[in-house]
């Protein structure tokens, strides 16, 4: 058996910084009004400690993100917990710190310690099938959230942000940014069928219009995306744009850009909608971003969840409203919190 594995419960957040694709039936939900933001715990105190015991007769549910280093998925887990928690039930929150292994492992994990069902955000939307059949062997539901999975027979639903559009309404934005056209640069995520989704509808939006000049893995963090961006600088001095897949990509962007001495030069986009992509907009370092709602997210997985568990039908796929938000409405949205 592998590893048993720590749980926690993280303390939530108020400063927030990403990510799916689906099945039969899709719903479209829209941005909830934003609760009181709960504040993130630093990388370094990320310690995993012991879940409380539950109440006798209370379900334990399981949430297993990419990685709690990104406040997105903070965001996530504090909508799961406030709809769990007022249910009289306990929520299990892992880290599997970007790790594909390390997160079917507790998966897994958290099957054997008979959970009730499992809210799981995958890293490999290809290789988590491993874990999901253990789930399904074991009658443990499991809802996906923000990222489909390849194999998403094994899954109650797919609660994730229309990601095909966010990618389609950030085109948008910058077609009409760069009327004459350009050079473009995508930062992706290629594991992810979500960070898939978005470069799909933004090629499809932008082709025979901008030229799409190359496509590097920036891996949905700052510190990859940054090296990878100054990579791309390097070899097209006379790029126009880049289209980063996620907030946090596209600030390491804006790094390569501003130790390059371009700033202001290059238009940067992304998805996300994050405080830190909000500030960066009025502080003219993003160009747009495609927003999403982690707070509509989580809220909807828990209520997909808690009607599966009562044997009510469940739509396979769930898709979350995206839009654009730039300088022309930024100032509409709280820069210190999620819509």
């Amino acid at each position: 058996m592998k590893k048993r594995i720590s749980l926690i419960c993280f303390l939530m957040l108020s400063f927030a910084l990403l990510s799916g694709c689906g099945g039969s039936s899709s719903t479209s939900t829209a941005p909830a009004a934003e609760p009181a933001a709960p504040e993130a715990p630093a990388a370094s105190q990320a310690a995993e400690t012991p879940a409380e015991a539950p109440a006798a007769g209370a379900k334990v549910f399981g949430y297993v993100p990419t990685n709690m280093n990104n406040p997105f998925f903070h965001t996530i887990e504090a909508a799961l917990r406030e709809q769990i928690e007022a249910n009289g039930d306990t929520l299990i929150a892992v880290d599997p710190q970007n790790d594909p292994q390390k997160q079917i492992n507790q998966v897994e994990d958290l099957v054997v310690q008979k959970v009730d069902g499992i809210f799981l955000c995958p890293i490999d939307s290809a290789s988590i099938k491993t874990a999901l059949v253990t789930c399904s062997d074991k009658n443990v539901p499991v809802i996906a959230v923000d990222c489909g999975v390849d194999d998403d027979q094994y899954v109650v639903s797919t609660v994730q942000s229309n990601n095909y559009n966010a990618g389609v309404v950030v085109a948008e934005d910058m077609l009409a940014n760069l009327p004459n056209g350009g050079k473009v640069a995508i930062l992706s995520f290629p594991v992810a069928q979500s960070a898939v989704l978005r470069v799909n509808g933004f090629k499809d939006t932008v082709e025979g219009k901008l030229e799409v000049v190359i496509e590097l893995d920036g891996q949905a963090d700052t510190a990859k995306s940054l090296p990878a961006s100054e990579d791309i600088l390097q070899s097209t001095p006379d790029l126009a744009a880049f289209f980063a897949i996620n907030d946090p990509s596209a600030l390491g962007a804006v790094q390569a850009i501003e130790a390059a001495g371009k700033s202001g030069q290059i238009l940067v986009y992304s998805v996300d909608g994050a405080p830190e992509g909000k500030m960066a907009i009025l502080d003219d370092k993003i160009t747009g971003t495609g927003a999403q709602s982690p707070l509509n997210i989580g809220k909807t997985s828990a209520e997909m969840m808690y009607k599966h568990l009562a044997g009510e039908e469940v739509e396979h796929e769930i898709l979350v409203e995206t839009f654009i938000i730039n300088k022309a409405n930024v100032s509409e949205f709280n820069p210190e919190g999620w819509q």
